[in-house]
This record gives C-alpha cells, sequence and structure tokens, in this order.
C-alpha cells in the first residue's frame, strides 16, 4: 500500500503527464469557448485561444520550442518556425492561478530569494517537469539582471544549447550596426542548431506582421487616450501585455491587436469608461503587477480611481521596414527606454504622463528587480517638481508571501488622498 509521500509523487507524476500532454489542450480548447461564453472582450478570448495553441504546439513537438527572456524578439522563433515559450510569463500565469508557492519554494531552495520570484517561481515549474522542453535558450541581457545565469543554468540542466543577445548600453551608429550583426549570429547559429530552414521572404513576412501589429498597438494607445478610462490598466498589465511579449511576429498577435482597437473605438464613440464614475486618473509605472490574488485594482475602483495607462505598453520603438528586418529589430532593441541613461526612461514618463492627462503615478516596485527599484526615487523626484502626486508600492509580483493587504490599503488609501 502506497504511503502519503508515494501518492503524492504518484500525483504528481499523473499531473505532469496531463500537463505536457497536447491532447489536453485539444480538449481544453472547447472547454475554454464554454467557459469564456459570457465573456464580453474578444481580445481576451483570442489571448486564452493563444495560450492554449502555444502549449499544444509546444508540447506535441511537431515544431521546435525555444526558450526566450523578455525583450528578446520573439520574431526570431517565428522566422524559423519555432514556438517561444517565456517563462517569466508562464511564472505570472502560475501566480494568476494561485499555483505558484510551491514552484516558488523549490526555486528558494536553489537560488536566493533575492532573485525575482518569477524566475524562481520558472526554476521550480522546469525541475518538477511541468514545462515543455526546450531545443534551445536565447536570451538577453536587458533589462533582467538574473535573467542570464538563469537561463545558462537551465540550458546546462537540459543540455541545451544557450544563445545570448547583448545589446551595448550606447544607440548610435556603431551600437545598431553590432545588434544587427548580433542578430545575424542568432539567426544563423539557430537555423544550424535546430536543423530547421530559413528564407529572407520568410523573415521580411515575420517583420512585416510584426510592423502591422504595431501600427494597432499605437491606435490602441491613442483611444486609452480618452476620457473616461476606456480600458482597466490590471487587464492592461495581463493578457494586453502578454500578447505584447510573446505574439509579436505572429498572425495572433494582428488578430489580437487588431479585435482589441475596434472593441476600443467602439467603446471610445460611446463615452464608456471601464469605471462607473472615474474621478482621478493614474499611471502605472513598471512591466509587471502583482498576478496572485489581490485586492489593488479593486481598492482603487472603488475609490473612483482609473489605471488608465500602464509603462508596459508605452510604444517606444520606431515603425519597422519589413525590407530590411535586421535592421527594424535592431532599431526595436535599442529603442528600449529602460535600458541606458534613466534620462530615456524619464522623457517617456513625462510623455505618458502628459498624453493620458493623469492626476498620479504609482511606481510598482518589484522585490528582486533591480530595474524597477533603482530608479523608482529618482522618478518620484521628477514628478514631485511637475506637481504630480507620486508613490512607491512596494510588493511582489508572483509570491503571495510577500504581499501584505493591510499595508497595502493604507498607503493606497494615503495616495488616494492626496489625488483630491
Amino acid at each position: 500500500m502506497a504511503t502519503i509521500g508515494e501518492e503524492e509523487k504518484i500525483s504528481h507524476r499523473a499531473l505532469k503527464r496531463v500537463v505536457r500532454n497536447p491532447l489536453t489542450y485539444w480538449s481544453l480548447a472547447p472547454l475554454m469557448e464554454i467557459v469564456n461564453l459570457r465573456e464580453q472582450s474578444r481580445a481576451y478570448k483570442i489571448w486564452v485561444r493563444y495560450l492554449i495553441w502555444m502549449m499544444r504546439s509546444a508540447c506535441s513537438k511537431r515544431k521546435k520550442v525555444i526558450w526566450m527572456s523578455a525583450f528578446t524578439p520573439v520574431e526570431l522563433a517565428y522566422a524559423v518556425g519555432a514556438i517561444p515559450i517565456l517563462p517569466e510569463i508562464i511564472a505570472a500565469l502560475v501566480s494568476y492561478l494561485g499555483w505558484a508557492p510551491p514552484f516558488i519554494s523549490i526555486g528558494n531552495s536553489m537560488m536566493s530569494t533575492d532573485v525575482c520570484s518569477f524566475y524562481r517561481c520558472a526554476l521550480g515549474l522546469a525541475v518538477e517537469g511541468y514545462l515543455p522542453r526546450p531545443d534551445l535558450i536565447v536570451s538577453s541581457s536587458h533589462l533582467c539582471d538574473g535573467a542570464n545565469k538563469f537561463f545558462s543554468y537551465l540550458s546546462q540542466r537540459y543540455a541545451c544549447s544557450h544563445l545570448l543577445l547583448d545589446p551595448p548600453y550606447d544607440t548610435g551608429p556603431e551600437a545598431h550596426g553590432y545588434v544587427t550583426d548580433q542578430l545575424r549570429y542568432l539567426l544563423a547559429h539557430m537555423v544550424d542548431l535546430m536543423a530547421v530552414s530559413l528564407s529572407e521572404e520568410e523573415l521580411c513576412k515575420v517583420v512585416g506582421l510584426s510592423n502591422t501589429m504595431r501600427k494597432y498597438m499605437v491606435r490602441i494607445n491613442r483611444l486609452r487616450m480618452a476620457i473616461p478610462a476606456p480600458f482597466p490598466g490590471s487587464e492592461g498589465l495581463s493578457y494586453l501585455a502578454g500578447m505584447g511579449f510573446c505574439s509579436p511576429g505572429s498572425t495572433w498577435g494582428v488578430r489580437f491587436s487588431a479585435i482589441l482597437a475596434r472593441e476600443l473605438e467602439d467603446r471610445v464613440a460611446k463615452k464608456r469608461g471601464y469605471l462607473d464614475n472615474e474621478r482621478y486618473r493614474v499611471l502605472w509605472l513598471h512591466h509587471i503587477r502583482p498576478y496572485y490574488q489581490n485586492d489593488i485594482f479593486q481598492f482603487l475602483s472603488s475609490q473612483g480611481v482609473s489605471v488608465c495607462f500602464e509603462e508596459a505598453n508605452y510604444m517606444y520603438w520606431p515603425p519597422f521596414d519589413p525590407t530590411k528586418p535586421l535592421d527594424s529589430l535592431a532599431h526595436k532593441i535599442l529603442s528600449n527606454v529602460w535600458a541606458g541613461p534613466l534620462e530615456r526612461r524619464l522623457g517617456a514618463v513625462k510623455e505618458m504622463v502628459n498624453n493620458y492627462r493623469v492626476n498620479g503615478v504609482i511606481h510598482f516596485s518589484h522585490w528582486g528587480c533591480r530595474q524597477s527599484c533603482g530608479g523608482a526615487s529618482i522618478i518620484g523626484d521628477f514628478l514631485k517638481d511637475q506637481g504630480v502626486p507620486y508613490m512607491i508600492l512596494y510588493g511582489d509580483g508572483a509570491d503571495p508571501d510577500n504581499y501584505f493587504p493591510g499595508q497595502t490599503r493604507t498607503r493606497l488609501q494615503a495616495f488616494v488622498e492626496m489625488l483630491g
């Protein structure tokens, strides 16, 4: 007779087989269509379909699987016919579903708790075998400081190659040529390592799709300038940002952004805000929010505070030239306002404050993220000089153990009083 420990191991093995079985996602697709029947946003439904397609394709092994860090251009994966898997995005989804703590606990036993909880959660998922096995890992040295060692360790664990994109601090012509050459090098090695083919025509097509998605995203961002705010920042930090990371260069990205743009056009035309009574408008800084169960956005909504825009969806790169795909991707990488001098980010923050006519700014400083915490006080000084109320909200995006509801609500209440 199996002991309790043995029964747990058997249960875990069975669950892993379910999670990594492509038939699971064939069955899940129609079920989720039924679950989402009452969901009004068609764009959200496409996000769910995309996730199911991604996991089904990766688990079926009909396509190569490339693990990529956030801000590594996923267009490279689509160009070689592979499925990009971003462990940080998977960790956010796991946290949203309330499943993160046991995987974070495993990650804690293997790396410092000072490391970002998204990486610790992803490491736990990888160690326990819940993620589709990578054929290749491609990461970028910006923006996350923990990404390089995290992905390097995983490449050893899975005995697969790890390619690194290393953009420079500078953004001049030499830097552009350097990054373009790196992209050319990466693509050549991706083709060789995975034994796949790549044509110039396919690469141009993928960058063209990414450019089309960009055009729709620009339209979405303009529509979101409307008063009252037509789209909640909580969703901008979840599935909108998720598609922004995962789908550029795919038909999924174009479909999603086109439909969301149409939905927002309808809401703006009818002057429908996502809040019944919008009193104040707030800009959310940093790329993430807490994804586990919390009442941050519910509290703000109850006070008539709309999170009308978020830094995660700021369009910082210029339009692409699909006839020059690698040049275009190099421009995108080097245009990132969160890399390089802080003045670039300050300029973007000022632009967002003005364009979205906000009454205040919340900077979410995620525990373990040097990028989010490093410039927060300087941004605060800058905004205070502009007369814009500002608060730094310390917290954790993936680990609910670092969330303190009472303290958070007290600080948010004080911030709302500042807005008045």
